[in-house]
């Protein structure tokens, strides 16, 4: 198939500040590359465009430009069984009761077809009823915005680009022929840079899924937490932001005391989860914390076998160097008491012969201590074995899904999804980085 056929069959669907630009956005585009990241990352987005005609340059950069703005005057409708409302973005659940979300979902204009007075009050459907969405929490919903349009001669301003709001998606027209599109919502980003280049004039957009003005990444704290949880202190850092939390994890550390000194919120929390054993990622305004060995034991979504065409290019490498421990011990005396706390972890797999991981960190209990070296070790191991494809471009490939690996000899066998960057240039590929599901811990 040739990177023609795939260009055809690939559309960009792009929101700037809410309103669809992308039938405009299609005459000038030149590439697209979308990249999600499992974890410790942020989710980002590039997305260049052809400016030889100057018409980017003449929207976005000049300034003192008169035109006639609109002024809207908006009215919010009910969200009730059978209209349309406008989902804000986030957590999905099976059923209406459900403990924990199955799939974090970005913003847009659904169909409510069931509501009752459940955990999750609304099901929502797409506007055509092709696509289940699911059920989602009331605070995530609102009616939809109905508005009208007033016409006023007025000097535009100089545009601030940082902080400006996309949301963007990508979208396989019919792939399987069975008359189904195929949608990756990237979700919502914002605009970090604005560069332009030449000749041949090009503009190209650079935007990450953190919020340019968040105090998640901007301010440093000096702040003292007491008598409180790794979940309590993701609450507040996601508030403090105006951002979500979803909490993905059993375990919930429990501190009487940390020390937050000169540091942004997301350092901090990137800290403290490391510790914990936890991962973090930061996606569509959302906070997300989640145990990567939860993820490793769900069922394959994707299978990749040797000599398929879909593959065009592939890389194994395995490591032994601080990658191979057979065991981990935690140890800690405290201070005050001279009270030695220690556990040892070792997988029913292990090497007999092994290295040992050695941890000297502060803990209440030997159940603490045994939990954290589980996690402490699986942290080590689990860049022992990774692998890298470029692939015919497919949606499904996302940072965090199960893969099946056939046909590699000694490196076949279960893999995660560690990123996924989508790349759209004339034709779709996708690349990803993958690392070997651990078996026992």
């Amino acid at each position: 198939m040739s990177d023609k056929t795939l260009a055809r069959r690939t559309a960009v669907k792009l929101y700037f500040k809410g309103a669809d630009i992308s039938k405009d956005l299609s005459k000038y585009l030149l590439s697209l590359s979308f990249t999600d990241k499992e974890e410790d990352e942020t989710d980002d987005i590039s997305i260049s465009l052809d400016d030889r005609e100057g018409k980017w340059i003449k929207d976005w950069l000049n300034t003192n430009k008169t035109a006639a703005k609109a002024q809207t005057v908006t009215k919010k409708g009910e969200v009730k069984v059978g209209n349309i409302v406008q989902f804000k973005g986030g957590p999905v659940y099976i059923s209406s009761s459900a403990a924990e979300p199955t799939v974090t979902r970005g913003a847009s204009k659904c169909k409510c077809t069931i509501a009752n007075s459940n955990a999750h009050p609304y099901h929502l459907i797409s506007q055509d009823g092709k696509k289940v969405y699911g059920w989602v929490n009331a605070e995530d919903v609102e009616g939809e915005t109905v508005t009208e349009k007033k016409t006023a001669s007025k000097k535009s301003e100089k545009r601030a680009f940082k902080g400006t709001e996309i949301h963007a998606m990508v979208i396989q027209k019919n792939p399987y022929t069975d008359g189904k599109d195929k949608v990756l919502d990237c979700g919502v980003f914002e605009i970090d840079s604005v560069n332009y280049t030449g000749p041949p004039q090009k503009l190209t957009i650079k935007a990450t899924s953190i919020p340019y003005k968040a105090k998640l990444r901007q301010t440093k704290y000096n702040r003292t937490w007491e008598n409180t949880t790794l979940k309590n202190m993701a609450q507040k850092i996601a508030k403090r932001s105006s951002m979500k939390l979803m909490y993905l994890s059993n375990s919930n550390p429990v501190y009487k005391r940390r020390e937050q000194r000169n540091m942004t919120d997301i350092a901090f929390l990137k800290r403290m989860c490391k510790r914990a054993g936890i991962s973090l990622k930061v996606t569509s305004k959302t906070i997300v914390l989640f145990d990567a060995a939860d993820f490793e034991k769900k069922a394959e979504v994707k299978k990749i076998k040797a000599g398929k065409g879909n593959i065009l290019s592939y890389s194994f490498s395995t490591k032994t160097a601080d990658t191979a421990y057979s065991s981990c011990h935690v140890v800690y005396t405290d201070p005050d008491t001279k009270k030695k706390i220690e556990a040892t972890y070792k997988p029913e797999n292990a090497n007999s012969d092994g290295q040992t991981l050695e941890i000297k960190q502060k803990v209440s209990s030997v159940a603490e201590a045994k939990e954290l070296a589980r996690k402490s070790l699986r942290a080590r191991n689990k860049g022992e074995t990774t692998a890298e494809f470029t692939l015919i471009g497919d949606v499904d490939y996302v940072a965090g899904i199960t893969v099946r690996v056939y046909g590699f000899g000694e490196f076949n066998g279960k893999y995660i999804v560690e990123q996924a960057t989508h790349n759209i240039t004339g034709g779709y590929k996708v690349q990803i980085k993958l690392r070997s599901c651990l078996e026992g811990y």
